[in-house]
């Protein structure tokens, strides 16, 4: 089965960097880009058997990646994925997600 990675950024600019990154770093692995909290959530929703990692910007339409690691990250059906949050500005932010159980943030 193909791995997964799903993310998160609503700025066209970074999400097309990003993407071209993870292209190059990991080959194998297919990525599913979105622009919003709300598409993100969405797909979470249909099911995440091929889902290596979530990464998220915090700052977004709809939902905030925040408030997407809080809702999904300590549920019992996404304990084996990382969720990883991307954000700028208030450091508190990412200490925050981590307590809502992001593995990590940038």
């Amino acid at each position: 089965m193909v791995k997964t990675i799903l993310y998160a950024e609503d700025e066209e600019s970074v999400r097309n960097v990003t993407s071209r990154i993870i292209g190059v770093r990991f080959p194998d692995i297919h990525l599913e880009s979105f622009t919003d909290g709300t598409s993100l959530v969405e797909r979470l929703e249909k099911g995440v058997e091929d889902v290596a990692m979530v990464l998220t910007d915090n700052n977004m339409p709809g939902i905030n990646g925040g408030m997407v690691i809080k809702r999904y990250a300590r549920l019992p059906e996404f304990a084996q994925i990382p969720f990883v949050l991307n954000y700028g500005g208030d450091t508190n932010i990412g200490e925050k997600a981590i307590e809502d159980g992001a593995r990590a943030y940038i």
